[in-house]
């Protein structure tokens, strides 16, 4: 699907963010370890503060901005994939957790391009950016 506008891309951003705290939330039940349990919840509660981060942002984009189009993004490419039952092994959880911050962090870099016309949004898409570099970091350290 094509995020056709500011305002449609921003909920995506805020999309992306509830997906990534609901599979931390989920991971915590599942892993053993329990260092990693408090790496998952640690994630878990950044991304509830991110969500808070581009709600806020949303609401101070001008209406008549935030219906502006824009072209070339395709959800799909951003989409992770999350799905893990009950007996995931430690090694699948944070490797589909590696892979999600990837898919994440290449769409705030992408995106930062494509709405840099709005001056608020590079700034808070290239820190969220970071954030997701640093917990590729984390999650491949363990720490």
């Amino acid at each position: 699907m094509s995020l056709g506008t500011v305002d449609v891309v921003l909920k995506f951003a805020i999309d992306l963010e509830g997906m990534a705290a609901a599979f931390y939330e989920t991971a915590t039940t599942i892993t053993q370890s329990q260092e990693l349990k408090s790496l998952f919840e640690a994630l878990l509660l950044q991304g509830q503060s991110q969500i808070q981060t581009l709600i806020q942002l949303r609401r101070l984009i001008p209406s008549p901005v935030i219906k502006e189009a824009v072209s070339n993004i395709e959800s799909s490419r951003y989409r992770p994939i999350t799905e893990c039952p009950p007996s995931c092994p430690d090694t699948q959880l944070i490797e589909l957790a590696t892979n999600m911050e990837a898919k994440i962090l290449d769409f705030y870099e992408m995106a930062s391009d494509q709405l840099g016309f709005i001056e608020e949004v590079p700034g808070v898409f290239d820190h969220l950016a970071e954030d997701h570099r640093l917990n590729q970091k984390r999650l491949q350290t363990g720490s």
